[in-house]
């Protein structure tokens, strides 16, 4: 009887070309791997393999058996992922929209917090930009979505979740005071390198515009890109500075280096968003989780 681990053992061998190879592929040694196919051979009763000393080919029925076997593995690699989507139609769907920024800051502890209040829960993410934001909410894409504050739309409602300030990347290079928190005016005459805060028409250049002025710091220059992470790209590569949420100071990044402001920089609240004619159970649920673990945080 032909079983499974013959096929897999078959198929590695016809498709790396080669016994030496195969075996690699497969974490065994090379004589149990001859041994199982000449076995599967005997049970063909024909030759699947021409073989020479540097590399094997395929038969005629080997060919034939390749693309029947790889039918079959692929049908029983499904087997598992049917079970999964049968447990996973049994569960709850909670859509999560989400910004970039935050996969690598709370959103990992908040999810955790949640799940272990909600295990029947099945989170689906769903990334967005802060232009999107608006759009992917009111798409009916999310049952509800981390944004960044301020969000007016009538169909939206909204709460806040956290505030926090904006600190500084800037090229470790550069000389600034190695102590922190630093004067805005280390910036002075310097690069200021600016991203879409919210839409089009905000970004952190033109909220840090008033700050700058307020204090008498006029940048050299300005450059626009469209995510913070090129923005810091082109820090780490010293080609300017830039601002940013105080939470993302915990993305290592490497040739730059964050610092606090002295004087009280702008700010950015981070809330939940959702639409008003969607207010179920399970948004709810979540809008509390949020919540609770901001305000223990």
């Amino acid at each position: 009887m032909i079983d499974i681990k013959k096929l897999r053992y078959f198929v590695a061998v016809a498709e790396e070309g080669h016994f030496g190879r195969a075996a690699t592929r497969l974490g065994i040694s090379q004589p149990p791997l001859s041994d199982h196919i000449q076995q599967l051979e005997k049970l063909l009763q024909t030759e699947l393999l021409h073989r020479t000393t540097r590399r094997v080919s395929l038969t005629q029925e080997g060919t034939a058996l390749l693309l029947h076997a790889r039918k079959i593995l692929v049908d029983i690699d499904q087997c598992a992922q049917v079970i999964q989507q049968s447990h996973s139609q049994q569960k709850q769907v909670l859509r999560l929209g989400i910004l970039h920024a935050h996969t690598y800051t709370f959103l990992p502890n908040l999810l955790r917090y949640y799940l272990q209040a909600q295990p029947g829960i099945r989170i689906e993410l769903l990334e967005y930009t802060t232009r999107e934001q608006v759009d992917t909410l009111l798409g009916d894409q999310v049952d509800v979505g981390l944004i960044r504050e301020p969000v007016n739309h009538p169909a939206l409602k909204t709460v806040r979740l956290f505030t926090e300030q904006y600190a500084l990347a800037a090229p470790a290079e550069w000389r600034l005071a190695r102590s922190t928190p630093i004067s805005v005016s280390s910036i002075h005459e310097k690069t200021l390198i600016g991203y879409p805060s919210h839409d089009d028409k905000r970004s952190t250049r033109s909220l840090f515009r008033d700050y700058l002025q307020r204090h008498q710091v006029k940048p050299s220059d300005f450059i626009e890109v469209r995510t913070m992470h090129a923005a810091l790209a082109l820090v780490a590569a010293g080609l300017g500075c830039a601002p940013v949420p105080e939470s993302q100071t915990s993305m290592q990044f490497p040739g730059l280096k964050y610092h606090r402001f002295k004087e009280i920089p702008p700010r950015l609240s981070v809330g939940l968003a959702w639409r008003e004619n969607h207010s179920t159970a399970l948004v709810a649920d979540f809008k509390k989780a949020a919540l609770t673990f901001f305000t223990q945080a």
